[in-house]
């Protein structure tokens, strides 16, 4: 009977163990940073921001009421995310020469521009068809930036000037840009020299084609 051979099993030499052991690390972790990697930008493209209500207003600017939960509307917002403060950092070619805030002791309960009185900023009406009114007050000479985002935060119109007050009208009658039942979001700030953002808020609007209030407030969470 012819006898089969008996491989002997090679080892590995004891120089090469800490190679093969790194290359074996570096290899996992790099599978584990790329799943990582990955996971945040999937999550990120897909974020969405839900606005739950609106401050009802008429023609002439007066508020009604709200609908929904209206979660500080038209006043002035303390905090921004990076996100926030992102989406007024649109290219613009108004200069901040010359301009300048009042004084404004007096304001609320204290002194100085970090109290800052309610409606500085406004739009009307809300719901709003296809034409929108949007005013700041004056404070002095300031420069006035604002932007108005989907809930995704693409923004959707842009706007920037240098005035010590502004009226100015908003065209929405385009459907693929602004649709029916939906709402959106104005952020806005008021810059001075040396008082840069001093005032910054944020208003959201529906876009609503009925011409009932009972036909409009249905499509508010």
């Amino acid at each position: 009977m012819k006898k089969i051979p008996i491989l002997k099993k090679r080892s590995v030499p004891s120089c090469l163990l800490p190679v093969i052991k790194n290359l074996l690390l570096s290899v996992c972790l790099l599978i584990c940073f790329t799943g990582c990697r990955k996971h945040k930008d999937d999550t990120s493209a897909s974020q969405t921001h839900e606005f739950k209500g609106i401050a009802v207003i008429n023609d002439i600017g007066q508020i009604l009421g709200t609908w929904g939960t209206e979660d500080g509307d038209w006043g002035t917002d303390s905090i921004w995310s990076s996100g926030e403060w992102d989406l007024l950092n649109f290219p613009d070619s108004i200069s901040m020469d010359g301009t300048y805030v009042k004084d404004t002791t007096g304001w609320n309960i204290g002194p100085g521009i970090h109290e800052k009185p309610y409606n500085i900023v406004i739009t009307y009406p809300n719901p709003v068809n296809n034409k929108l009114t949007l005013i700041y007050r004056g404070l002095g000479l300031l420069k006035f930036k604002a932007t108005i985002v989907d809930k995704y935060y693409n923004r959707m119109f842009t706007f920037a000037c240098k005035e010590s007050g502004a009226n100015f009208y908003v065209d929405l009658s385009d459907s693929t840009k602004f649709q029916n039942g939906t709402i959106y979001r104005i952020y806005y700030s008021l810059s001075a020299t040396d008082s840069l953002n001093f005032y910054k808020g944020h208003g959201d609007i529906l876009i609503c084609k009925d011409h009932t209030s009972q036909g409009c407030e249905k499509f508010v969470p």
